[in-house]
């Protein structure tokens, strides 16, 4: 879970950098993009899941999306 927590730290770190930099190309939900960034980070790493989690992820990215 530490792994986990940190690149999401990581992940959200860059986006409120990129925010403030003015430096974003497209106009983004930030709160969304911090969800999904959670989602990513808590993918498992077992290769016998990957298939399924991937489906699930996409799943519920696009929902967060819409």
């Amino acid at each position: 879970m530490a792994i986990q927590d940190e690149m999401y730290r990581l992940i959200v770190e860059e986006l409120d950098r990129t925010v403030e930099a003015k430096k974003e190309k497209v106009k983004v939900d930030i709160d969304k993009a911090k969800e999904v960034a959670k989602l990513l980070t808590s993918l498992s790493t077992d290769r016998g899941e990957a298939a399924s989690l991937v489906n699930q992820y996409i799943a519920q990215i696009k929902q967060i999306c819409h």
